[in-house]
C-alpha cells in the first residue's frame, strides 16, 4: 500500500518554514490539499485571530498537523507569565482551539488523524526551557487524551518528537560549539533531517496508520535513550 492523501484535506500550522514547510511539501506530493494559512491570515498567538478565522472559513479537515511552535529563553529567576503565556498560547492554547472546532468534521466521518510536533524536550529537559519544555509536556498530555476521546470513531491522534534538527530555531538557541557536543552524544552522530519528521508525519497520518494513536515518537537517532 503507498501512500496517498487524495481526497483528503489537511490543516497544517508552522508551514512556511522549517519541519513545517517540509512536512507541506511532503503532503502535497503524495496528492493532498493543503491549507497552511500565513501569520498575516491566521495570528496563533491571538486567541481573537484564532477565532475570526475559525468563523470566517468553512473548514472540512481530514487531518491536522500543528507544527508552529516558539521557544523563550528563561531560567527560574526571569521566567515570569508573560512569558509563559506566550509560549503556551502558539504550542498549546492553539492547537486545543483549532482541534475543537475540527474534531466536528472528523466525527462525522468518522475518519481522522492529528499530528502535534512536539520535542525532545518533552522527554528530557535542558536550562532555561521551562516554559517550552512545559508546554510541549501539556500537549502530550492533549494528545493522550485526544487519542482516548477519538479512538472509536477511527481518529488517531499522535505526537512526533524531533531530535536536533538544523532549523532556525536551533540556529538561534545554540552556539557551534554546543551544537557540535550535541553531535557527539547522538547515537546516530548527527542530527536529524526535516525529510525524516516530516516522512513520520506522513507514515502516521496515511491509511498505512491503522493503530497507532496516542503515542509521543521520538525520531531523534537516539538521543532521549542516553
Amino acid at each position: 500500500m503507498q501512500i496517498d492523501f487524495n481526497e483528503k484535506t489537511i490543516f497544517l500550522t508552522g508551514g512556511s518554514r522549517g519541519i513545517g514547510k517540509k512536512i507541506k511539501e511532503v503532503f502535497c506530493e503524495n496528492g493532498a490539499k493543503v491549507i497552511a494559512p500565513e501569520r498575516s491570515r491566521l495570528d496563533l498567538s491571538r486567541t481573537d485571530s484564532i477565532e475570526k478565522y475559525l468563523e470566517e472559513e468553512d473548514l472540512q479537515i481530514d487531518i491536522f498537523v500543528h507544527c508552529a511552535g516558539i521557544n523563550e529563553l528563561a531560567d527560574i529567576q526571569d521566567i515570569n507569565l508573560d512569558i509563559i503565556n506566550r509560549v503556551f498560547q502558539v504550542n498549546y492554547n492553539a492547537p486545543v482551539m483549532l482541534m475543537h472546532r475540527f474534531a466536528e468534521n472528523m466525527i462525522a466521518k468518522k475518519w481522522g488523524r492529528v499530528i502535534f510536533i512536539s520535542s525532545l524536550y518533552a522527554i528530557v529537559s535542558r536550562e532555561e526551557r521551562i516554559a517550552y519544555s512545559s508546554s510541549k509536556n501539556a500537549l502530550t498530555g492533549l494528545m493522550k487524551t485526544l487519542a482516548l476521546e477519538l479512538a472509536p470513531q477511527n481518529i488517531l491522534v499522535n505526537a512526533v518528537a524531533p531530535g536536533y534538527v538544523m532549523t532556525d530555531m536551533t540556529k538561534q538557541n545554540l552556539s557551534q560549539q554546543e551544537i557540535g557536543n550535541i553531535e557527539n552524544n547522538i547515537p546516530t552522530g548527527r542530527f536529524q533531517t526535516e525529510e525524516e519528521i516530516a516522512y513520520m508525519v506522513a507514515f502516521l497520518c496515511s491509511e498505512l496508520n491503522s493503530s497507532v494513536t496516542g503515542q509521543l515518537i521520538a525520531v531523534d537517532g537516539g538521543y532521549t535513550c542516553r
